[in-house]
Formats: C-alpha cells, structure tokens, sequence
C-alpha cells in the first residue's frame, strides 16, 4: 500500500520552501516526526525521507531529534563504523 498525503495547493505554496524542495523537504519533514514519535523505525524513517541512512541521521541531528538505538543497533553501528576505518586504512 503506498499512501498519498493531499495538500491544498494555496497551503503549499505559502511553504516557505521552493517549489522545486518542497516534496522532499516534506517527507525529510514527515520521517523526522513519525521517527521521533517512535512510529517508524530508522530504516522506515530512511525509506520515506528518500535519503541515505547517513543523511537521516545528520537530518534527526539538525533537529535535536535522539536516535533510539538498542544495544542491537550499538553493535551495528560499532561494527560498520570498524570496517569503514580498515577500508580507509587500505
């Protein structure tokens, strides 16, 4: 199911966002709200944001929104970050 949200046209255009941002600006929007709330997980949040992981996190960052990790995802976190520091050490 894919959902569709309708906004007045006259609302939309007293966004202060240009026309060109404003879709996306609004799911970024939309992604940090339902996350915060505890609605959507962060891949979830990621995937209606339509940004990359990294990006949603600098986007929850901009607004003071913490992640809610589990020591699960500490661990991940851990072990990507490990990784990447012996790739970049190649």
């Amino acid at each position: 199911m894919q959902l569709t949200l309708d906004i007045p046209d006259d609302v939309a255009r007293s966004l202060p966002l240009p026309q060109e941002e404003r879709q996306q600006r609004l799911q970024t929007e939309m992604a940090c709200l339902l996350y915060s709330k505890g609605w959507l997980s962060y891949g979830q949040a990621v995937r209606v944001a339509n940004v990359d992981y990294y990006r949603f996190g600098l986007e929850l960052g901009d607004r003071n929104i913490p992640r809610q990790m589990t020591e699960q995802d500490v661990d991940h976190e851990l072990a990507y970050a490990h990784r990447q520091q012996y790739i970049s050490r190649l």
